[in-house]
């Protein structure tokens, strides 16, 4: 077996906690996040909107918070509806960041902010970004931390000679991007990576450009493919293998030479020989199967350029035997990137040694989202061997275990 390079920054996951406030079906959460975290739950209840409003904060840095509200259809459609309408929505990420050239220790920090109705001058759209927040600190030291704070478009950086007044809509760390630690805060909440598969992508023979990053809706997968280094390519194959009788590799169709139309392809060995299939001969579950085994393996992510992989509901058109294959997957790549799915399949985690550490359970209670790691009793009932967690999500006896902090009313 080849063996594989050292991951980068191997065990240290890039968000490392998410409170979220009034987003979507959200109301509040405090969530801590590990190198590997599912979020399990039943239908409808609301795990997709925790991973937009990561995602919403990716778009909202890269390409502006009126084109990550628009492309999701209005502010009524972020906001809170449920049980009552709310005026704001807050998101807040505490983050690692790998060190700067030179530098032995790694930085530390959180960035949020504040999206609210409004009017006038502040907020000519209908809203305003009323608050920003960023703070940046090596890990373990007691030296200042790189900071700023925005409120309703007034700017406080000691460290900056920048005008004093944000543009209405703005936020301020795209415009600290290539300045110092920020470039590193910028670079990857930009580059995180939110896998939405889409079958005829997936099957596409697209033209190869030389770039070793798949596409979100896993366009390029071919090229992607062969250019994964010997030890991915090695494990793209085994997973693959283990969930499609007689599959023995996979790979491109051509060269994937910058300019070739190129598609995945697999090879089928049986006793009476081998032969091999493109993408368009796939089903729909081998195709997805190797789409996402090639999102967790690709070079981007191996190599630490993409700092956190989010995958809804990796199981879809598997057969239930699968889903331990793709467990044992998102676990072995969450040695080098950080990987966050959802999921609602108990065949999941039906098996007893499966780490509770790593499930945050969902569940809706009056159309609000809850979510909070296995509660006591149910963390009991699997060490005792009574039941697994998936038997408890199956019976729907799966509760999240919520601090104090998060009891109460939702937060205006």
């Amino acid at each position: 077996m080849t063996t594989a390079p050292p991951p980068t920054d191997a065990g240290s996951p890039f968000i490392t906690r998410v409170q979220i406030t009034n987003y979507k079906s959200i109301a509040r959460c405090d969530v801590p996040l590990g190198p590997f975290t599912v979020l399990l739950g039943l239908n409808a209840a609301g795990k997709s909107n925790f991973l937009d409003a990561l995602s919403f904060v990716r778009d909202a840095v890269t390409r502006g918070p009126a084109d990550a509200i628009g492309s999701r259809v209005g502010l009524e459609n972020v906001l809170r509806r449920a049980p009552e309408s709310a005026p704001s929505c807050t998101i807040t990420l505490d983050f690692r960041l790998p060190p700067s050239p030179g530098q032995d220790t790694p930085w530390r920090g959180r960035y949020g902010f504040t999206i609210a109705r409004g009017s006038g001058p502040h907020a000519p759209q209908g809203w305003e970004v009323r608050h920003e927040i960023c703070e940046l600190g090596v890990l373990g030291s007691d030296r200042p931390p790189f900071r700023f704070e925005v409120e309703r478009g007034i700017v406080n950086d000691p460290a900056s000679e920048r005008e004093a007044v944000m543009r209405a809509g703005s936020l301020y760390l795209p415009m600290l991007g290539g300045t110092g630690p920020y470039a590193l805060l910028y670079a990857a909440l930009s580059d995180m990576f939110f896998y939405a598969p889409d079958l005829a992508a997936l099957r596409d023979a697209r033209p190869a450009t030389g770039s070793d990053g798949l596409d979100e809706d896993g366009g390029h997968l071919g090229a992607v493919l062969g250019l994964l280094d010997p030890w991915a390519s090695e494990r793209v194959s085994a997973y693959a293998g283990a969930i499609v009788p007689n599959l023995t590799e996979v790979g491109p169709s051509g060269t994937a030479a910058a300019g070739d139309y190129v598609a995945a392809r697999m090879t089928l060995t049986s006793g009476s020989g081998s032969g091999q299939f493109r993408a368009e001969s796939m089903s729909e579950g081998t195709i997805r199967a190797i789409g996402l085994l090639t999102a967790l393996f690709q070079p981007r992510a191996r190599d630490g350029r993409i700092p956190l992989v989010a995958i809804e509901e990796p199981e879809l058109a598997l057969h239930p035997l699968a889903a331990g294959v793709l467990f044992d997957a998102l676990t072995e790549a969450s040695a080098s990137v950080q990987v966050l799915a959802t999921s609602q399949s108990a065949e999941l985690f039906d098996r007893k040694e499966a780490d509770l550490s790593a499930i945050r359970v969902v569940t809706a209670r009056d159309g609000v989202t809850v979510i909070g790691p296995v509660d006591e009793v149910s963390q009991s009932i699997v060490a005792d061997g009574l039941a697994t967690v998936g038997e408890l999500l199956r019976s729907n006896q799966l509760e999240p275990q919520l601090p104090q902090s998060e009891q109460g009313e939702p937060a205006e």
